[in-house]
């Protein structure tokens, strides 16, 4: 088994770049390629992005723990979260040929992004209750003799 790593922060965009530093040092340790850490550094951003904007929209006071397991050909990030419970791995794919300036409604590529960007996504409820979205991402870079 890898090494697991975890972060708590407040449900604040200000706290974005906290995220991003803390997932950037847990990918240096586990050879993935500059492509597929680029990937997966978006989709931890889109996915906690959300849990700020939307599920803590009525809820300010939120807190979101991030844990990294890093595994001989993967990376693991498990997103928990204390707002309001909602699997946004049941989104529906936004209709791709009609012009976000277009839309009636905004939005929807979230989920739609987050399902091209990574490997696997999954989520539960924890025991605790609250939400946890599970992504992995397996693209290692090729070990070097």
């Amino acid at each position: 088994m890898g090494t697991a790593n975890s972060l708590e922060i407040k449900a604040d965009l200000d706290n974005l770049g906290q995220v991003r530093d803390f997932i950037e040092s847990n990918m240096e340790e586990t050879g993935l390629s500059r492509e597929c850490a680029g990937e997966f550094l978006l989709a931890i951003d889109e996915a906690v992005s959300n849990i700020i904007m939307h599920g803590f929209k009525s809820k300010p006071d939120g807190d979101i723990e991030l844990e990294v397991a890093q595994q001989p050909n993967a990376l693991l990030v498990h997103i928990r979260d204390n707002a309001p419970l909602f699997d946004p791995t049941k989104g529906s794919n936004p209709h791709l040929e009609i012009s976000p300036l277009e839309r009636e409604a905004p939005g929807g590529f979230g989920v739609y992004l987050l399902n091209h960007l990574v490997d696997k996504i999954a989520y539960r409820v924890t025991d605790d209750g609250r939400n946890e979205l599970t992504m992995l991402k397996n693209c290692m870079a090729q070990a070097k003799n």
